[in-house]
């Protein structure tokens, strides 16, 4: 990519997936060949990437990171959970290593190419400054309003699930790097739903001190720790607390199958680090009450 802007060529739009952490996007043709996005032609595309590279200075931490982030798309897709396709998410690791993902916003076939029109939280709750706080309860609001705005009231307990479900997987996997951006929509011919789960890192490791910003108010969310229970309660309005609550435990249940996929795979660093509860699952869910 140095080389070709050095060459004068046009390849606006190719880095700007968004985010801390250096991505290409790339179009790949029917011979293999990619093509910086937006420079190949519709008919000739076979395939969309997005190619992420450690973030900072690439530092031995910021390798660890982006290969556990690798290993988690791999576990929760043996887990059957919605995050970036197992087929042909790949690590490259070269000099340094980079995280090939196949993009969830483009569908390719013999009509063409169909770009699925995603919005993220920030974007729904009319937040305009990156980075910024985020309440739990304003951004399930602003869900709420979509899917009954698209007819799907039906589909709002679901929603509700997958939100707490999402919420917790990323406290246990480190990942406190939940701002807006990194929770979006997508809207095609069958309505709204979340995307898939995406930049989902332990990036508690990153030494730039990543702190979460969507939370849920005091006194439910207190220095990291969340009481779910009464999450469950303050969401009273959308659904039922006790239903909601026995849902997350459903979750917790599932998800207590991750330390067995990802030790094997996980860098030490990652599995031994203390805000990481991998190594001690269990009793880690039953503090939280969920087991």
């Amino acid at each position: 990519m140095e080389y070709a802007y050095e060459q004068g060529a046009a390849l606006g739009g190719a880095t700007g997936a968004g985010g801390d952490a250096p991505k290409l996007l790339l179009t790949e043709d029917p011979q293999g060949l990619l093509h910086p996005d937006a420079t190949l032609r519709d008919d000739l595309a076979c395939r969309h990437w997005l190619v992420k590279f450690p973030r900072n200075k690439a530092s031995a931490t910021d390798q660890d990171i982006l290969r556990s982030e690798h290993c988690y798309y791999q576990a929760l897709n043996a887990l059957g959970l919605e995050t970036v396709s197992a087929n042909g998410l790949a690590l490259e690791e070269g000099r340094r290593p980079s995280l090939w993902m196949p993009r969830f916003d483009r569908r390719t076939s013999p009509q063409g190419v169909e770009r699925l029109a995603v919005e993220s939280l920030y974007s729904l709750t009319h937040t305009l400054v990156p980075g910024s706080y985020l309440n739990h309860l304003d951004a399930i609001g602003a869900l709420t309003r979509v899917w009954r705005a698209a007819d799907q009231d039906q589909g709002i307990p679901a929603l509700l699930d997958d939100y707490l479900r999402r919420d917790l997987l990323n406290q246990l996997l480190g990942n406190s790097d939940n701002h807006g951006r990194n929770t979006a929509i997508l809207r095609d011919e069958r309505g709204v739903r979340l995307t898939p789960l995406y930049d989902l890192a332990p990036m508690v490791m990153d030494e730039q001190g990543i702190t979460r910003t969507s939370k849920w108010p005091l006194p439910v969310e207190q220095a990291g720790v969340v009481d779910w229970h009464a999450a469950c309660r303050l969401l009273a309005e959308w659904d039922d607390p006790e239903r909601l609550w026995d849902a997350l435990k459903k979750s917790a249940e599932v998800l207590r199958a991750l330390p067995d996929l990802l030790q094997p795979v996980l860098p030490q660093a990652t599995w031994e680090h203390p805000r990481i509860p991998l190594r001690r699952l269990d009793s880690h869910l039953r503090e939280a009450g969920l087991l």
